[in-house]
């Protein structure tokens, strides 16, 4: 089983990985273009490939969880379920707004979900 735990906003992500009573973790960073032109499709070209970073590390995924402070969780989950419908989408578990806590209180908000759901870690 692949159980990942996301922390996203719209400019950073943190994968938490669950396996064996194991859990790892991989951040992501959006990256801005260095010449801003202003565009909103290069703003939105930007977050598309930030969500496609994130969403290549979770293939394979069996349960997944959201969790983000603000509305950038629901852009990516909005980006799965538009690019990974099948494969991604379907494995969401919950989408928790949380604000900002510390690695190890998304992972025992992460264990907590999870549990609630009777998902073995």
């Amino acid at each position: 089983m692949s159980i990942h735990a996301i922390m996203i906003d719209s400019q950073h992500a943190k994968v938490f990985s669950f396996a064996g009573g194991e859990v790892t973790h991989h951040a992501y960073h959006r990256h801005e273009p260095e010449h801003h032109t202003g565009h909103s499709a290069d703003a939105g070209h930007n977050s598309e490939h930030f969500f496609s970073q994130v969403a290549t590390h979770l293939a394979g995924a069996t349960h997944l969880l959201l969790m983000g402070p603000g509305l950038g969780k629901d852009h990516f989950k909005s980006h799965l379920e538009k690019h990974h419908a099948h494969d991604l989408a379907t494995k969401i578990v919950a989408v928790d707004t949380v604000d900002h806590p510390t690695d190890p209180q998304l992972v025992a908000h992460a264990r907590e979900v999870f549990a609630m759901h009777h998902i073995e870690l």
